[in-house]
């Protein structure tokens, strides 16, 4: 009996997993390392309507030294979507970072959000356990953090935005994960880096299991088995289901279980034309998780009742090394068969061709 409520369980969820994905996709915000395209910026009344409810809280972070005057949140113009061929190769060898906010589950079209001044607690976290506030400027067209990691390894990056809709608390929680990776430093300790950070103020988080022997030159490539931690408040949770979607609009969708962990399996989306293949070829996928709790309270003199948190964390990952090979074997395979292809029909009409022979007949004879 168990096992068919189970079942019926399972099933359920799976149906209603599409119309819950539907009505939260547009709602989703996560913090992404690639840039906008150079378009020229929508002018601000095109999409002021629109933000009132969600985006006003959207900045952009410099180190606590002044705080920026308020702004109303804008969308920039990309309406004619964006095309993502990949991360460009070395970020990761840079201390210099820059962070956007993006809205939506949609890698390649999800909009950049231009940066106001909502009072948002925006927070950067090292290996260290270090904690460095940062605070919004109200510059337009900037990014959400734009900053400069004092030494080599993992630094996460915290966006809290909280508000009120139909007496539900709205809780985002967009975080990122910065690297700065280098293959000079020797005083590095590679444990040291492979070990999560986690942020026990956080409700609701999302943490990417590290290898042992990741160190900062790891990286992912398809076909690895990436694990997640669900935390709340740095403790494990069970029953939260966390959903991974890629640069091509796959998507999967796992509970954690009794640990607080969920895997996936990073698929191949990368098929380029023969010689069009890149080593190094970045994609970008995206992990959402989300929670509900009947907790009830008063935030701007409205109350609620219940509340609903979605934590967001992208990755990137990069072709399997077993795909470039494979190229590469194919590539000295077909050079093979044309060369050997070439010397078996040149000898073949080499033995074919009869010497000349001259023969004189003697008409007297």
């Amino acid at each position: 009996m168990t096992r068919i409520k189970t079942l019926l369980a399972v099933v359920l969820f799976c149906l209603l997993q599409p119309i819950f994905a539907g009505t939260t996709a547009a709602e989703v915000l996560w913090l992404s390392e690639t840039a906008p395209p150079k378009q020229k910026a929508a002018k601000p009344d095109e999409h002021n309507h629109n933000m009132h409810d969600h985006h006003a809280m959207a900045q952009s972070a410099v180190p606590a030294a002044a705080a920026a005057a308020p702004a109303v949140a804008k969308k920039h113009d990309h309406d004619a979507g964006i095309s993502l061929d990949g991360e460009a190769p070395g970020k990761d060898h840079q201390p210099g970072k820059q962070v956007w906010l993006r809205q939506g589950d949609n890698i390649k079209s999800a909009e950049y959000l231009a940066p106001a001044n909502g009072g948002e607690r925006l927070k950067m976290i090292d290996l260290d356990g270090n904690v460095a506030d940062l605070v919004a400027a109200s510059d337009d067209g900037s990014p959400l953090l734009k900053t400069s990691l004092p030494k080599v390894g993992f630094y996460d990056v915290y966006l809290e935005q909280r508000i009120v809709r139909d007496g539900k608390l709205q809780v985002q929680l967009p975080k990122a994960e910065l690297m700065w990776a280098s293959c000079v430093a020797k005083d590095v300790d590679e444990e040291a880096v492979a070990k999560p950070i986690i942020n026990v103020s956080s409700p609701l988080e999302l943490v990417r299991e590290h290898a042992a022997d990741e160190g900062c030159m790891a990286r992912l490539v398809s076909g690895d088995v990436v694990n997640f931690l669900v935390l709340s408040f740095g403790q494990p949770v069970a029953g939260i289901p966390v959903t991974m979607i890629t640069q091509e609009g796959w998507r999967n969708t796992v509970v954690s279980d009794k640990t607080g962990h969920a895997s996936f399996t990073v698929i191949r989306a990368y098929f380029p034309k023969w010689f069009e293949f890149k080593k190094y070829h970045t994609d970008t996928f995206l992990t959402v998780a989300e929670m509900d709790t009947d907790e009830a309270g008063e935030l701007g003199g409205e109350r609620y009742t219940s509340a609903h948190y979605v934590t967001t964390l992208p990755g990137k990952y990069r072709p399997s090394p077993y795909d470039y090979r494979s190229y590469a074997w194919g590539l000295g395979i077909a050079l093979f068969v044309i060369v050997f292809g070439g010397l078996a029909v040149y000898l073949y009409r080499r033995r074919r061709l009869k010497p000349y022979q001259e023969e004189r007949i003697d008409d007297q004879a």
